[in-house]
């Protein structure tokens, strides 16, 4: 029987060269596209030889680059009637976006903020967005984690799910303190981390402490391919490339979002009453 694991959960289970990296973001990164090339132009765009490429095809169960090449032409021609009749605004504005001058700083920021929510949410599950959701409301803590330019997402996070759960524990200091915080983690907890090239040190040491203990790990990154995906027990991808030296962070905003209304959606009762409790004090005392 043929497997219906996806693409990405494929290359999340095997282990990759750095070959295979560089091929499996470029095929993650295209996938809409992917499903009309030859092996030798995907070669060529890519840097590497045929070889490298049906060797890794091979160990992500296809029979060959022919196999790959028919079943993504058909997921192409899936998702382009599943969508067609449904065009989001983001795409409806990609398709005129051509008609923008690229010395229009603001168009170039646009275009490359809805390029990346289409490719992202191209390939995002929104059965893995409710798995997320779920072991979120089901684990006792909650720690929200990101450090850098990842803590605008973290601190979002934390700031937006305080009012929906309790015990949500946020974290964006890259130093000690953030081991501190979770040195208590237990199998009943989950770590949400944000984090996006370049990797820090304390991603892993994090995430290394939170395995140990037997805590769920929610990893929120862009590539699979990261070396911390292997040992996440959820990863989403989010792409967050920006215009010239930026780093884009709108898509992992959106997933945070989007996680946030399926916790709404699933509230229990005595979860809405503390909100109810907790926006009381808040609206009687304007601490917006």
């Amino acid at each position: 029987m043929e497997t219906k694991m996806s693409l990405q959960d494929k290359i999340k289970t095997v282990s990759l060269t750095k070959t295979d990296r560089k091929i499996a973001d470029y095929i993650l990164d295209h996938q809409d596209t992917i499903g009309l090339e030859t092996v030798t132009q995907l070669a060529l765009n890519i840097g590497v030889s045929d070889t490298s490429i049906i060797r890794l095809l091979r160990t992500l169960g296809y029979a060959g680059y022919a196999d790959f090449k028919r079943k993504m032409a058909s997921q192409m021609v899936r998702q382009y009637r599943e969508t067609r009749e449904n065009m989001t605004p983001g795409e409806k504005y990609l398709r005129t976006s051509d008609v923008l001058t690229k010395d229009d700083v603001v168009s170039e920021v646009m275009n490359k903020a809805l390029e990346n929510i289409k490719n992202t949410f191209a390939s995002t599950d929104p059965q893995l967005l409710q798995a997320v959701a779920d072991c979120i409301m089901r684990c006792r803590r909650k720690y929200i984690i990101g450090f850098r330019g990842a803590s605008s997402c973290s601190n979002y996070m934390a700031r937006k799910m305080v009012l929906l759960l309790p015990n949500v524990i946020g974290c964006d200091r890259a130093e000690s303190a953030a081991i501190e915080q979770i040195v208590d983690i237990t199998p009943n907890d989950c770590i949400l981390l944000y984090t996006f090239p370049r990797y820090s040190k304390i991603n892993f040491v994090i995430m290394e402490m939170a395995k140990s203990k037997g805590a769920k790990v929610i990893l929120i990154t862009d590539r699979i391919t990261t070396p911390l995906a292997a040992k996440a027990d959820f990863v989403l991808r989010a792409s967050v490339e920006g215009a010239g030296i930026t780093v884009s962070y709108v898509v992992p905003m959106c997933l945070s979002e989007a996680i946030l209304l399926l916790i709404s959606k699933n509230m229990k009762k005595v979860d809405k009453k503390r909100l109810e409790f907790l926006d009381k004090f808040i609206s009687e005392h304007e601490l917006y």
